[in-house]
């Protein structure tokens, strides 16, 4: 304050409700300047006759988003010398063909006659090559499960395609292959240049808008960049895991692609270290698909592959981000990646981005500029940064990647907003593959809220903008962010001390607007909702705890997002679908009627999603072959929500989800095909196809929580009281989350679990394993049908005989199972026990009981899966 019979400016500072006073200040004209960090200046003028209250509002300052990039900088972009030279590659020796026929592991090339010519030497390295003329391809894959596959999709348990043209690319050690099949040198022909010329035109173009499966995997923010993963050889030639990939062009099939590629995997977007691939790249065509995915012929022959084997050059150990989010929804973002190099020799490293993110800058630990790789973002625009030198083994380096762009938030309209490229918003190394500590600084238009995965460690404001800082506790194996105007919830969790809030937005998304003042949304009440979704969330994560063990983080953070039908969990962050917040009458004058599949949806959304703190976060999975370790685990544990958490009278939603299940497994689409009849749950991802396009969720989510609502009932301690009933089951999943807090899990490791764990009477091969149960649900597609018949007869002693028969058949000889019998005396079905089915079979089995029930039934849970 200034004036008056100040002789000086007086300083006051006020208390952290913005109150402060001045007191005795003689009568006079006074200037009053407030300021705070954030806000525009304030000055007001005063005349003070006596006591007065000044009430003043700041106003928040205008926000400035500053990136500088400068012609140095963008110098540094796609110049590396070495890179241009494989980038602009010609040619070099041109042979005649000789008849020859080059095995390739599970790979057969027959060169009957035509040119070989090949890429101009780079660093004195060879590293492609173009066969034009003609020939045979055959590919026969390893094992019952994959040929099955290919016969599905092809017709034929092996796939033979005649060619005109195949470009070969290669690491150095594998251009020897091809020297049997050299001739005589020839001028270079100009079907060479124009067959390298189409593959140019097939492999640098990405479709933004994927036309079927595999441009979807193969195109996304991972696309592989032919020439970058090249120069990665060329500049470790000595240790770069080898790599061998074909794309044929063929009489049939205009682009199939053979891949055999070494410790990164054949296809690193499918999450595998399986180094074997074919894949027939057709767009939205019914042959489009991935093929085959295995390991190499060596590994499965010697029973040493393995889907938790090391796919990773580079191991993350922290990621340090700072990101703005302008007024227009770009992103501004400067992160700092800590890594330890697991390779020796590796230089180049690649990282999931997405490619509307453009990179501005990469540098070093020391400040100095690197060179990186992003090509245009509808070519071949994966994110690579070179390195000067190799990294010191055993030793932490880091580089600081500076990127903007948008197509990460989409404003859904009212302050709410669709959070897109949920893993590529930042540079990410290695995906799920592993997990890191995660340092997030949000600045952000202070009408915004940010909620992070991680804890919130900090809030202020700068230069207009509203900062939070949040940082994880533990490593997790990603980072999300929700991000609108939210409004807090909190609720207390008083059994398990988990630390519980919600965010909800007050106003309907543009897509909503329509109805905000009918009667279908006119009283909702997100604020009210946002409670009940807390009260399921307290009660699954109380479910989860008791059987499963304690969940890997302290705090879960439930969020309301604009997507109707679509939900995902992050570490202690969840997004639930706006549907998730309209009440049951809503949804029904909203859709006209009751939409039981959408209702059930509904139900089974939020104890799902929460789930995932245990499954998909808290234990990791090893590869797509295990993705049903976490979503099928999810889905059961959303089922067993239904039974445990939700009062007396569970039985019909129980009943009814297991069903939804059964439906989702056995019902055929319009081509006459049911999910199961695309192939086991072991295949994962690879169940897509045009005429499947189903069969992923359908097996992956249900039959996996099938497999382990089936283990369940078959661990179950008839001989036990009470509770003790489970605790074979609950004993064995604590086990499987302790055994992979710090490692992913496969099927195989899950299996070496469950066998610890099991009870004797499941040894039916009497070799302490459960190969049998394994390979009929997740390696195998029978699924039983069941008839069931009893007769109640007066026993000894005033108690009840029950002769059961069951008849299993739709199965082969050797397919076992147990089934549970239960009865009703009154008060709802109790188990008395369950029969062992061998093969298509009928079985009698008399049960003596106390009193005589009202009714017994076979499965009556429906927790074992039947046609």
């Amino acid at each position: 304050m200034s004036g008056g019979s100040l002789t000086q400016p007086l300083v006051l500072t006020s208390d952290d409700s913005g109150k402060f006073a001045a007191p005795n200040l003689p009568p006079g004209k006074y200037s009053v300047r407030v300021t705070k960090e954030g806000f525009d200046e304030l000055v007001a003028t005063v005349d003070l006759k006596g006591n007065i209250e000044l009430p003043l509002s700041l106003t928040i300052a205008a926000q400035q988003t500053q990136i500088t990039v400068t012609e140095k900088n963008l110098a540094f972009a796609n110049s590396d010398k070495v890179y241009r030279a494989l980038r602009d590659d010609g040619f070099g020796d041109s042979f005649q063909a000789v008849d020859y026929t080059l095995n390739m592991d599970a790979g057969w090339f027959h060169f009957k006659s035509g040119t070989f010519t090949f890429l101009a030497a780079v660093n004195g390295i060879k590293t492609g090559a173009v066969f034009v003329g003609e020939g045979h391809f055959k590919f026969e894959p390893m094992g019952r499960v994959n040929q099955h596959d290919l016969e599905r999709r092809t017709g034929s348990p092996t796939a033979e395609e005649d060619f005109g043209e195949i470009v070969f690319r290669f690491t150095g050690d594998q251009a020897s292959v091809f020297t049997p099949a050299l001739g005589a040198k020839i001028e270079t022909p100009a079907a060479a240049t124009s067959a390298f010329q189409h593959w140019k035109d097939k492999v640098r173009h990405r479709h933004e808008i994927p036309e079927g499966f595999t441009q979807a995997i193969l195109e996304g923010e991972s696309i592989d960049n032919v020439d970058a993963d090249v120069l990665a050889a060329v500049y470790n030639p000595n240790h770069h895991p080898s790599f061998f990939n074909s794309y044929i062009r063929g009489s049939k099939h205009k682009d199939l692609r053979f891949f055999l590629r070494g410790r990164v995997g054949a296809l690193p977007q499918m999450d595998s270290p399986e180094e074997v691939a074919l894949v027939n790249m057709n767009g939205g065509e019914l042959d489009d698909g991935v093929w085959n995915s295995e390991h190499l012929l060596s590994e499965i022959t010697a029973h040493t592959s393995n889907s938790r084997e090391d796919r990773r050059l580079f191991a993350t150990k922290r990621y340090e981000i700072e990101t703005v989010i302008a007024k227009n929804d770009h992103l501004h973002s400067r992160a700092i990646i800590t890594f330890e190099p697991l390779i020796v020799g590796e230089r180049v490293m690649k990282f999931a981005l997405l490619p509307n993110l453009r990179v501005t800058r990469v540098t070093d630990q020391n400040g100095q500029d690197l060179h990186f790789i992003q090509e245009n973002r509808k070519e071949d625009g994966s994110f690579y940064a070179i390195l000067d030198e190799a990294p010191v083994m055993g030793k932490e380096h880091s580089i600081a990647i500076e990127y903007v762009g948008d197509k990460v938030l989409f404003n859904a309209g009212n302050g709410s907003y669709y959070v897109a490229a949920r893993e590529s918003w930042y540079p990410n190394l290695n995906g799920f593959g592993e997990k890191s500590i995660y340092d997030l600084t949000f600045k952000v238009p202070p009408s915004n809220v940010v909620i992070s995965v991680g804890k919130l460690e900090g809030q202020s404001t700068e230069a207009g903008f509203a900062v939070s800082h949040w940082v994880t506790p533990v490593p997790v194996a990603v980072a999300g962010f929700n991000y609108g105007q939210y409004k807090k919830v909190g609720l207390e969790d008083t059994i398990t001390h988990y630390e519980l809030a919600g965010y909800y937005l007050e106003d309907l998304p543009d897509s909503l607007r329509p109805y905000e003042d009918s009667a279908y949304l006119g009283n909702m009440s997100p604020g009210g909702m946002t409670k009940y979704a807390l009260d399921q969330t307290r009660a699954q994560m109380q479910v989860c705890t008791e059987f499963f063990g304690r969940a890997p983080y302290s705090n879960i953070y439930i969020t309301e997002q604009p997507n109707f039908a679509f939900g995902q969990s992050w570490p202690n962050l969840v997004y639930l679908p706006i549907s998730a917040y309209i009440d049951s009458t809503q949804r029904w004058l909203l859709f006209g009627r009751i939409d039981a599949k959408f209702t059930g949806f509904v139900q089974e959304v939020t104890p799902h999603e929460v789930a995932h703190q245990w499954f998909g976060h808290g234990v990791g999975w090893a590869s797509y072959h295990d993705q049903w370790l976490s979503e099928g685990f999810a889905e059961f544990a959303a089922g067993l929500f239904l039974q445990q958490a939700v009062g007396k009278k569970w039985q019909k939603d129980y009943i009814d989800f297991w069903e939804r299940q059964r439906v989702r497994i056995l019902e055929k689409n319009n081509f006459g095909v049911a999910p199961n009849d695309a192939g086991p749950l072991w295949l994962g991802t690879r169940l897509i196809s045009p005429r499947t396009p189903q069969a992923y969720q359908g097996v992956t989510y249900s039959k996996g929580a099938y497999v382990l609502s089936m283990l369940r009932s078959l661990m179950y301690d008839d001989h036990a009281t009470g509770p003790q009933h489970e605790q074979p089951f609950m004993d064995m999943m604590h086990d499987f989350m302790e055994a992979h807090r710090d490692s992913p899990a496969s099927t195989e490791s899950f299996r070496a679990i469950a066998e610890k764990h099991m009870p004797k009477q499941l040894d039916i091969q009497s070799n302490g394993r459960l190969d049998w149960f394994f390979n009929e649900w997740v390696y195998g597609t029978l699924v039983p049908r069941y008839a069931f018949k009893y007769d109640l007869r007066p026993g000894d002693s005033g108690k009840t005989k029950v002769q059961v028969e069951v008849t299993q058949s739709e199965v082969d000889n050797t397919f076992g199972m147990f089934v549970p019998i239960f009865a009703d005396f009154g008060a709802g079905m109790q188990r008395l026990g369950q029969i062992e089915m061998i093969g298509n079979s009928t079985r009698r089995v008399d049960f003596i009981l106390d009193r005589e029930p009202k009714k017994v039934a076979l499965n009556a849970y429906k927790e074992v899966l039947e046609r």
